[in-house]
């Protein structure tokens, strides 16, 4: 009987090129494809937020950048979610007449149960055991093709898990984002322990083949996806390439605000930070004095003076050179000592920790 269902394993852990494999899946024309599809693949350590969310709340950026953890948006809704080696990931590929936002979970589920684990799918489309989640769900239908994913919890370390999204600034942050529904989670291992990310990708393909050939499992039929693959097609790069600009991680996260504020020696500081498109758009300051002595500058043209220097820099790395911005707080008769504790406080409280996080290769 001819296979009317596909299986695709991935052999790298790069997950820039392992999210390109997945978006190079869902956009091939449907006369190149099977209308099914299962892809299987894990990362090295990243932290991957949805579409629309905002990594400054979802995210402790100082921990991942301190810790070369890069952050990735990918393609879907949904929430945030932590990728290691110790968690296997799925997408299925199916037409939109056939999406179903529990159906793909629950053949997950079952695979589960091939595996002695009691796996069954709640009415938040998670993936439970013991009433313990572990593993999620995200969607994207486009035209008429869809696919749901979700990252299985097979080893993961899970005090590692709150760390990395443990926002130190989300109460500052205010905006429209997507935010992620915190939920108890389980790992596999704690219910069989002896299950592997190939036996779990075994049993996945296997039931996805029993649901969709008819009985022909697809276990023994899985396609590798390799760096050969992704070399030789301009495609994946291209997909590889636009998840890492700057628009799409950063510029791609919905308008929000940053309140900050500082007690200085002269008085309070507080300034309202508006951040559209990954870019600072509008700056409000207030200056407080200090009950005990008179400012010792123009407290009107400080609130000036920060929205000159903020507005239009990048939210996500410190633009403002310090020389510059210490010389124009000098012609306002600042005085060194409190323009250097100005510009401190706005480094710090703006930029520090969530520059630079996925510098690396």
């Amino acid at each position: 009987m001819p296979r009317t269902a596909q299986a695709y394993i991935s052999t790298v852990t790069d997950p820039w090129i392992n999210l390109a494999f997945e978006e190079w899946l869902f956009r091939r024309p449907s006369h190149a494809a099977s209308p099914h599809t299962v892809y299987l693949w894990r990362n090295n350590p990243c932290v991957v937020i949805g579409r629309n969310q905002n990594p400054f709340k979802e995210c402790n950026l100082p921990w991942l950048r301190a810790n070369r953890v890069p952050v990735i948006r990918r393609r879907s809704g949904g929430g945030t979610v932590v990728h290691a080696l110790g968690n296997t990931n799925y997408t299925c590929f199916m037409p939109r007449e056939s999406f179903n936002r529990d159906f793909s979970a629950n053949i997950v589920a079952r695979a589960l149960h091939q595996l002695d684990i009691p796996a069954h799918v709640n009415t938040r489309h998670d993936i439970v055991v013991d009433n313990r989640k572990v593993s999620g769900s995200a969607f994207k239908v486009v035209h008429e093709k869809a696919y749901a994913h979700g990252t299985m919890l097979i080893s993961s370390d899970l005090e590692s898990l709150g760390t990395q999204l443990k926002s130190p600034r989300k109460g500052a942050l205010v905006g429209k984002g997507v935010e992620s529904f915190p939920s108890k989670v389980t790992r596999l291992i704690d219910h069989s322990y002896t299950v592997t990310h190939t036996d779990f990708c075994r049993a996945v393909a296997e039931e996805f083949g029993i649901v969709y050939n008819k009985e022909a499992g697809l276990k023994n039929h899985m396609t590798e996806l390799g760096m050969a693959d992704f070399n030789s097609n301009p495609k994946m790069q291209e997909y590889y390439d636009e998840i890492k600009t700057f628009e799409w991680k950063w510029g791609q996260t919905p308008t929000f605000t940053h309140a900050i504020e500082k007690e200085f020696i002269w008085g309070h500081l507080k300034s309202i930070v508006t951040i559209s498109e990954g870019v600072i758009v509008e700056v409000a300051s207030e200056v407080t004095p200090s009950s005990k002595a008179a400012l010792p500058f123009d407290g009107k043209c400080l609130p000036d003076a920060i929205s000159t220097f903020l507005v239009g820099t990048r939210y996500d790395d410190g633009a403002v050179g310090t020389w510059d911005m210490l010389n124009d707080f000098n012609r306002w008769e600042m005085g060194i000592q409190n323009a250097g504790d100005v510009y401190e406080w706005l480094q710090s409280a703006i930029w520090s920790g969530i520059d630079s996080v996925d510098s690396q290769p």
